[in-house]
């Protein structure tokens, strides 16, 4: 990839800036009984992936705090847990808010990135509320540009309406946009689809195999320090 051909770089939020790896312990801090946290964590994860996905679908949009909320109500309910709406509200937060943990790479690698000259946008499916509790936990306010949501046209990635929209949205033109995803191929193939050059965060220690379905990214960087090199 040429790297003078980028002059704006988006990134995903979820799984690729910070790790929502705390469900299992949530689920297991507030569920009495709960003796199957991981089966319930994965339901709970496609579930929401799902409706976002039929969402679009269907043109019936419901923001991500919800469909995240709805998606745990059916893991919950399909597991055979009766868990109130108060408690499934504390699960939520407790994995979205309280215990959003930054990848190590993160603050500084896009730090180095925005010092070579990029202009750095978070690029998600997240409402706005939870994108502004995001950049603040990783330390990411002065170094980010800005967010951009989902919310903003209501329709969810891997769509590429929402990636034209960004690079609307920033001002550049989309073939100059490199957008940067650690979590499901989805939202590489997604941005590619829509015209972006991608780049998968591969994280050895993290993620799961690199997917074939649809067309591999330009680069495959290891974190943010390595892309910042790789852009250098």
């Amino acid at each position: 990839m040429d790297s003078e051909a980028v002059t704006t770089v988006t990134v995903d939020s979820y799984t690729t800036l910070v790790d929502v790896g705390s469900q299992i312990e949530a689920l297991e801090e507030h569920v009495d009984g709960m003796d199957d946290a991981e089966t319930v964590s994965q339901r709970w994860r496609s579930q929401y992936i799902n409706y976002s996905m039929v969402a679009n679908d269907i043109d019936e949009y419901r923001p991500f705090w919800e469909l995240v909320g709805q998606g745990l109500r059916y893991a919950l309910e399909a597991n055979g847990y009766d868990v109130s709406a108060d408690v499934r509200d504390r699960i939520r937060r407790t994995v979205y808010e309280d215990r959003l943990t930054v990848f190590e790479d993160v603050t500084d690698g896009i730090d180095r990135v925005t010092d070579l000259g990029y202009e750095v946008y978070v690029l998600s499916n997240g409402n706005p509320e939870m994108l502004d509790h995001l950049v603040e936990t990783a330390d990411l306010d002065g170094i980010v540009t800005d967010t951009i949501s989902a919310d903003e046209i209501e329709v969810y990635k891997p769509d590429s309406a929402i990636y034209r929209h960004a690079a609307e949205r920033v001002g550049t033109p989309i073939d100059r946009i490199l957008h940067v995803s650690g979590g499901s191929m989805r939202d590489v193939w997604g941005a590619k689809h829509a015209g972006m050059r991608t780049a998968w965060l591969s994280r050895p220690e993290e993620n799961a195999p690199h997917e074939e379905l649809g067309p591999d990214p330009d680069i495959v960087v290891e974190d943010f320090h390595d892309l910042a090199d790789r852009l250098s």
